[in-house]
């Protein structure tokens, strides 16, 4: 009866990365980053501190902040061909788009805040 045990299949190897992310899960972050700047329904918008983005800086924005982050997880890297090393690096990589965000939103409206006040002559 041990021969009756399901047979292996031919091609059992399976390779999944978790880092570096291809170049089209870089793109679909960027993708997704831009509309949630430029969206005036996102968490971001709702909360009454940050305006959204025009889409066209959103795009050029969401592109800088995603290479920044990119290069900040790719230098801290510490993805020596372990797993737990590239979640970390993965980690690294999301808190640095969600710093490099806030801190551009934070930009904005402080730009903004100082427009809008009345010049003392």
């Amino acid at each position: 009866m041990a021969d009756a045990a399901a047979p292996k299949p031919e091609n059992s190897k399976f390779s999944f990365s978790i880092w570096p992310p291809s170049q089209r899960i870089r793109d679909a972050v960027i993708v997704r980053l831009s509309e949630t700047l430029s969206s005036s329904d996102s968490i971001l918008s709702n909360s009454n501190l940050y305006q959204s983005v025009p889409a066209d800086e959103a795009s050029s924005a969401a592109r800088i902040i995603e290479d920044q982050a990119f290069s900040a997880a790719d230098v801290s890297s510490v993805a020596d061909g372990n797993v737990d090393g590239k979640i970390e690096t993965l980690s690294v990589y999301a808190k640095e788009i969600s710093k490099r965000a806030l801190e551009m939103l934070k930009s904005r409206a402080a730009q903004a805040t100082t427009e809008e006040l009345p010049s003392v002559n």
